[in-house]
């Protein structure tokens, strides 16, 4: 300012006052001048602003205070956008929107309407959509180009442009039934068809014949045939593919405990006096002191007079126990006692794999047949049927994805037979649950405890209510019979391999208990003998000993024809198949003619021809095995 000052005083300019004015007129000037280009112009408004560097995104809390009145469409540094219409004509709107954001879109016939729209902060996409969809319009993206169509014509366009196809869906696990039915509901298109392969209406079942005329049934998998557009076809596949996977399984095992206790207690006296006869005058074919059977009374006592006191209370008690008499002239006592126990474990612990939501029975028991007669007016027809008896146990679960298995079912542990008439009867014990149970884990599905005691007098009447001396003229006999009913249940969730692991073990389990009753038999048995002698023959074949094993394994043949180990033992030390030579030219005349028409010489069932691959024996030169095979 100062130099400004002096260069004026020396060029004699205008005053320092002068120039003051100037100076403020300048600046005066540049503010309007500069407020007048910062001013919004309201056709550059109605194109677009420019893109700035504010930090202040688009569409934020300064764009909130706008006029409804103000129409603009601002695009941010994200590509986002940020609009607002209040009844701006739909051709207007597309180009204040196609211009900020370099998109090529095209209105075609029938496209108008109006906007009112404050968008903020959105997808040019869903920008676009916004302002279509208010006015019945969608559009199309061809390349470059975005056309705009009603929604009538777009559809038409779409339709036109989708190509039918025809697909077939070949299941593995689900049936194709159940997935025709979801597929129909919920994916296909008006013009959509499904067709599927015969469904299987009857499966096995226990209690009924199994059917075998079924020649004509489809041996295939489950297939679906669908006809739909490609896209639909391309959405179908996902789902069958998510749908159609590996059912889940379970190992499922009962432990079914009955036991009974019986228990009897029986007393019983017998009083015999005799009057008016010697025993000794009796032909007495009494059994010692137990009871008394005599004789014929003699012709010369019959006209005496002769009495008999007699109470029989042992023949109410069972056979066996104490038995204790006396005879003394003509009197006879007698008393038998009796504890008797009975006590009945029954255990059953049935076990087996089920799938997913599949029905399951394992049934360990016996079947009683019985006649039941029809009678109608004219005819009577007799048919038989059944009573099925033992463990019996019917299930079916559902795998949940928690660890968790609810499981529908049905134990039974029953004994039974056939009347003297031939009426069935059954004593079974029972249960029917849905119980949830954890991957691993026993619960007790049903427990019954139950008592029963029966207590029974037998007396002469009068006599045997005397105290003390009343035992005399009575017999006693209590009984109880005490049941306890124990069901336990354990569900396994079958994981990747482990049920093939678990028949693996199961099968080495068997061929375990299958050996050791083989150990249990005679050591002379032929069996016995054959394995004996392979076992020497392998370890004779071990070291070397070719010709020890051979024999050895001859031996194993000849004690068990089928020992089919020993059978192909003997085939590799002979280099040779005994069986593939027969007495017989015709059954390999048609073969050996065809393969010498054709000039081919191939030993029959495709074996290799000799040398076979053998150890070596320790009596052989070095290089013996060589020269032969080269031989």
């Amino acid at each position: 300012m100062r130099k400004d000052c002096k260069m004026v005083k020396r060029i004699g300019l205008p005053s320092k006052q002068r120039l003051k004015r100037r100076r403020t007129v300048y600046c005066v000037a540049a503010v309007v001048v500069a407020l007048v280009a910062l001013a919004p112009d309201p056709k550059v408004r109605a194109q677009s602003s420019p893109v700035t560097s504010d930090a202040t995104p688009a569409g934020s809390q300064k764009n909130a205070t706008l006029d409804a009145s103000d129409q603009f469409v601002r695009v941010g540094n994200d590509k986002r956008v940020t609009l607002h219409f209040s009844g701006t004509p739909l051709a207007d709107a597309i180009r204040m929107l196609s211009e900020p954001t370099q998109r090529n879109i095209i209105l075609t016939e029938g496209v108008d309407g109006k906007v009112s729209a404050s968008l903020y902060n959105v997808s040019f996409e869903a920008a676009l959509e916004a302002m279509l969809v208010s006015n019945g319009l969608g559009y199309r993206m061809e390349g470059d180009f975005i056309f705009v169509y009603p929604l009538e014509k777009l559809a038409e366009l779409e339709q036109a442009g989708r190509r039918i196809e025809t697909r077939v869906y070949r299941l593995s696990y689900m049936n194709a039934k159940a997935v025709k039915e979801i597929v129909e509901e919920s994916m296909l298109s008006k013009i959509g068809k499904v067709a599927i392969t015969p469904f299987v209406e009857k499966g096995l079942g226990s209690q009924e014949p199994v059917e075998v005329n079924k020649g004509d049934e489809a041996a295939s998998a489950d297939m679906l045939i669908i006809t739909d557009y490609a896209d639909i076809l391309d959405e179908v596949e996902k789902v069958i593919r998510q749908l159609d996977v590996r059912p889940r399984q379970v190992l499922i095992e009962a432990t079914i405990l009955r036991a009974t206790l019986n228990e009897d207690n029986a007393l019983g006296i017998d009083f015999t006096t005799v009057g008016g006869i010697d025993f000794q005058t009796l032909n007495s074919t009494s059994p010692g002191a137990q009871d008394i059977t005599t004789g014929n009374t003699p012709q010369n006592q019959l006209g005496d007079t002769t009495f008999t006191v007699r109470t029989d209370f042992n023949a109410g008690v069972p056979a066996g126990g104490l038995t204790f008499g006396i005879i003394k002239d003509q009197v006879g006592f007698f008393i038998r006692a009796l504890e008797q126990i009975t006590d009945t474990d029954i255990l059953a612990n049935p076990k087996v794999l089920a799938l997913n939501k599949q029905f399951g029975e394992v049934i360990v028991g016996r079947r009683d047949g019985y006649l039941t007669t029809t009678i109608t007016e004219t005819t009577a027809v007799q048919t038989v049927e059944f009573l099925e008896t033992g463990t019996v146990m019917t299930f079916r679960p559902f795998i949940g994805n928690d660890g968790y298995v609810r499981m529908e079912i049905h134990p039974k542990d029953s004994t039974g037979g056939l009347t003297q008439a031939n009426l069935p009867f059954e004593q079974t014990t029972e249960v029917t649950t849905n119980i949830m149970v954890k991957d691993g884990h026993t619960i007790l599905i049903g427990g019954l405890f139950r008592e029963v005691s029966t207590a029974t007098r037998a007396q002469v009447p009068g006599l045997g209510n005397i105290p003390v001396a009343g035992a005399l003229f009575r017999t006693t006999e209590d009984n109880t019979v005490r049941e306890e009913v124990i069901i336990l249940l354990t569900v396994h969730i079958i994981k990747d391999q482990a049920d093939t692991r678990a028949s693996a073990e199961l099968r080495e389990d068997v061929e375990r208990y299958r050996v050791g009753m083989r150990s249990g038999m005679q050591q002379f048995g032929r069996e016995r003998l054959a394995q004996a002698y392979y076992s020497w023959a392998m370890e004779h074949l071990a070291n070397g000993r070719l010709d020890k094993a051979l024999w050895d394994a001859q031996l194993a043949v000849h004690n068990f024809p089928r020992h089919i180990h020993a059978a192909k033992l003997i085939e590799k030390l002979r280099e040779e198949r005994a069986w593939e030579s027969e007495a017989s030219t015709i059954r390999t005349f048609v073969r050996d003619a065809i393969l010498r028409d054709q000039g081919i010489k191939q030993p029959a069932f495709g074996r290799p021809g000799p040398p076979f691959d053998m150890p070596r024996s320790p009596t052989d030169k070095p290089g013996e095995y060589e020269r032969a095979e080269s031989e």
